[in-house]
Formats: structure tokens, sequence, C-alpha cells
């Protein structure tokens, strides 16, 4: 993993990290929620198991890791930071794959970026609100409607990480997950991994999460049928976070998308194992 920061236009910060090889063909990886870029840190030894050749570059969104705080931002805000970021790391065209609450944010790229995003992929992305079974997705946006409830939960998470108290926000994830993403992250390196990438997330405190759980609840600014770009879906059959039927709403209201449900995974289940490689060498093509 090598990491840095890009300095934006507008005085702001984008922190990164890419993985992979240099001259592979380029990737940029649209984060989970509220994550950063060391979530593919999970993923990267399989890609090295199975000799999938691809440069990942994560960035950091606004207010997670070491990005700047952007406050009142929007979806649609996210293409410009990816192509002000892939300019300054030069990267003409690439893919985008976006994971859970990076999904959102990937098919934006797709929609406002034509010209340069050559394919996106969505893992077990969220869909919009109106979307089936998003209504009954667990914990994706925050307990509540209510910004000051949203507010304190991803307050308390952050002094939680802060003091070396984050047992109880591990347990509380677990205990809303499906028994593939259990078994999973009861691994002791997955429970780590997740640890050190969630205390990473909540550095800043919980106000990045609070703006983003409320982006989730409200209308995108786009349809996801308005994505020329060609597509493809992937979700887990066994997700108790993001159900499939979510990614079949999607890939109904697209123009062609290739989706794919595999029965086995669940929402991070897939990351430890040979689909994560199957994602990254099917974006990059």
């Amino acid at each position: 993993m090598n990491e840095g920061i890009v300095d934006l236009a507008d005085g702001r910060k984008l922190g990164y990290a890419w993985y992979g090889s240099a001259d592979a063909p380029p990737v940029v990886y649209c984060h989970g929620f509220p994550a950063n870029r060391l979530e593919f840190q999970l993923i990267e030894p399989v890609l090295e198991r199975r000799g999938v050749g691809a440069r990942v570059v994560v960035l950091d969104r606004p207010g997670y890791g070491k990005s700047s705080f952007q406050p009142k931002r929007t979806l649609l805000d996210w293409p410009g930071d990816v192509a002000a970021a892939a300019d300054l790391l030069g990267l003409d065209t690439f893919a985008v794959v976006g994971v859970s609450g990076g999904g959102p944010y990937a098919l934006a790229c797709g929609y406002l970026l034509p010209d340069r995003v050559r394919r996106v992929g969505v893992v077990v992305g969220v869909a919009p609100r109106e979307a089936t079974g998003m209504e009954e997705a667990a914990s994706i946006d925050g307990p509540s409607a209510n910004r000051l409830l949203r507010r304190f939960q991803f307050a308390m998470s952050a002094y939680a990480f802060k003091k070396g108290q984050e047992d109880r926000f591990v347990e509380q994830t677990v205990a809303t997950m499906g028994e593939a993403d259990r078994e999973v992250l009861n691994r002791p390196d997955v429970r780590q991994w997740f640890i050190e990438m969630t205390r990473e997330a909540f550095v800043q405190g919980g106000r990045a999460a609070t703006l983003e759980a409320g982006l989730y609840r409200r209308s995108w600014g786009f349809d996801p049928a308005q994505v020329k770009v060609e597509t493809h879906l992937w979700f887990g059959g066994m997700d108790k976070t993001v159900p499939a039927s979510a990614g079949r709403w999607l890939a109904d209201r697209m123009i062609d998308p290739e989706i794919v449900v595999w029965p086995q995974h669940g929402h991070l289940s897939w990351m430890v194992a040979d689909e994560a490689a199957d994602v990254i060498a099917s974006t990059t093509g």
C-alpha cells in the first residue's frame, strides 16, 4: 500500500492509498460507509493470490481518514473530486468500483464522467430508499431519520474508538449481520482489520458519517437509468445489510447491466474470497 495526499483547488485535501502495480489498469475504488482508504487492505491479498493485476486507488471521502470535511456536500460533488484526483495522479481513463455505501458514488461517477470512466462495478451497493428491501436494510444509514440522533450515535462511536473501547461497536455490527458475515468478522485477522479501518474512519469524529447517512436517505440527484457506462452489479444472497432485492431493483432500472447474485455471500464475506478478484478483473476488462 502506498499513501498520499491530493491538494484540491478549493483548498481541501483528499487522503488516498493505492494498491497493486503502478503500470496496471487503474481502478478508483469507492469505499463503504463509514470507512476509508484502508478498506481495500482486506481485498489486496486475494488479488495477489489470484494474480489479478490492477492499480487500485482508494480516496478517503470528505471527513474520513485524511480527507478534509466538506459541509453540505452531495453525492454529485464526488465525481468532481475523483476527476481532480485522477488528474493529479496521472489517470486519464479508469474503472470505478463502489462497495456498499460507495455504490451510489460509483454510479454518480459513471453518470457525470462518461468520457473517463470505462466501466462501473457496484458490489453490495446501497440503492435508493424506495428500492425493494432498502427500508429493512440493517444499519446502512444510521439508526434514525432524525439527524440529531444520528449525530449522537456517530459521536459516541468515534469516542469509543478514540478511547480504545471499540469492542461494543464491533459486537453491535456483528449482531446486525448474517451468518456468512459473522463467520468472517469473527476471524481474528478480519476483526483486527475492521477495528483499525473503522478507527481511521472516525479519526476526525462522527460528523462525516452523520452527513453521509443523511445523503443515503435523500434523492441522489440522478436516476440510475441515466448511467450510460457499462455497469456490473454484484450482490450477496445472504446479505442482511443491503439485500439482493435492492440490487435487482437497480438492475431493472438501468441500461442492460450485468448482475450476479452470490448465493453464499453476505455483505463482506466476498471480500476474502475469490469473488473479490473477479470483481476487479471484470471491471478492469
